[in-house]
C-alpha cells in the first residue's frame, strides 16, 4: 500500500450527494476507502453516489442527515461508527451560498447561511475529534473560499464571507489544539471552477470565464480533489493549519 493511499480508511464527506463533495467521495472510493456519503435531502442522489463509490473500488455507506442540526450530525457520526468503528478522515463541504445585500438579508437567512457554512463544521468536528483522539490519528479538511484567509469581504456576500472567514479561524485553532493528538486540520478554498457539461455546450462562456483567471482557464473538480486527497493522506502528517486556494492565482 502506498503511503498516500486511503485504502481501508474511513472517509466521511458531508454534502457528498452532489458537486465537489460527490467528486471527493468517488475519488476516495477509487483509492479503496470506506466512504460515508451524506446529503440532507435527496436520498436517490445519496444512493447513486454510494453506488459510484463501490463501482470505483471502495465501500460505501449512504446517510441522509442535515449537518446544520447537531442531533442529525450526531446520528451521521454514530452510523459511521456502528458500520466501521472509526472515522479517519472528515471532509466538510457543506455550505449554502447566495447573493444578497446585507440590508435585504432577513435574520433567518443570515442564520441559515451561518448554520450551513460554519455551524456544520463545528458540529462535525466536535463529534468526530474525540474518536480520532482515541486512535491518535485524524485528517480534517474544511472548505472555505478564496479570500477567506485574509477575511476579505465581497459585496452582497456578507454572511457567506463572515462564515468562511470563521471556518479558517476555527480550522487554525483546531490545528493547534489537536496537533499533539495526531490530528491535522487544513482548509481548501476553491476558485472559479468550470461546469463540464456547460463548458462543452458553450465554449465562448468557458473562454470568458478563463479570462478572469491568471492561468487562463477555470479549474475543475479534479484540481480541488487532488488537494483534498493530499491533506487526507498519511504523508501529510506534518502539514496542518494551512489554507490552500485552488484558484489559478485568481482573487475573486
Amino acid at each position: 500500500m502506498s503511503e498516500d493511499s486511503l485504502r481501508g480508511r474511513v472517509v466521511l464527506v458531508t454534502g457528498s450527494a452532489r458537486g465537489l463533495g460527490s467528486a471527493i467521495a468517488r475519488a476516495a472510493g477509487a483509492e479503496q476507502a470506506r466512504v460515508v456519503v451524506n446529503g440532507r435531502q435527496d436520498a436517490r442522489a445519496i444512493e447513486a453516489v454510494a453506488a459510484e463509490v463501490e463501482r470505483a473500488g471502495g465501500e460505501a455507506l449512504g446517510v441522509r442527515a442535515d449537518v446544520r442540526v447537531f442531533e442529525e450530525a450526531r446520528e451521521l457520526v454514530e452510523r459511521a461508527l456502528v458500520r466501521w468503528g472509526r472515522i479517519d478522515v472528515l471532509v466538510n463541504t457543506v455550505g449554502d451560498f447566495h447573493w444578497h445585500p446585507l440590508v435585504e438579508l432577513e435574520p433567518a437567512e443570515w442564520r441559515g447561511l451561518i448554520a450551513s457554512n460554519l455551524d456544520s463544521v463545528f458540529h462535525m468536528c466536535r463529534l468526530v475529534i474525540p474518536h480520532m483522539r482515541e486512535r491518535r490519528f485524524g485528517r480534517i479538511v474544511n472548505f472555505a473560499a478564496v479570500g477567506s484567509v485574509a477575511s476579505r469581504g465581497e459585496p452582497q456576500m456578507a454572511a457567506y464571507c463572515a462564515a468562511k472567514a470563521g471556518v479558517v479561524a476555527l480550522s487554525r485553532s483546531l490545528a493547534l489544539e489537536e496537533a499533539r493528538a495526531g490530528i491535522t486540520v487544513n482548509v481548501v478554498s476553491p476558485g472559479l471552477l468550470r461546469d463540464e457539461p456547460a463548458a462543452a455546450s458553450a465554449p465562448s462562456s468557458e473562454r470568458a470565464l478563463g479570462q478572469r483567471v491568471p492561468v487562463g482557464h477555470a479549474g475543475s473538480a479534479a484540481d480541488v480533489v487532488r488537494v483534498v486527497l493530499f491533506f487526507a493522506s498519511p504523508t501529510a502528517e506534518f502539514v496542518t493549519g494551512q489554507v490552500v486556494e485552488v484558484a489559478g492565482g485568481a482573487r475573486i
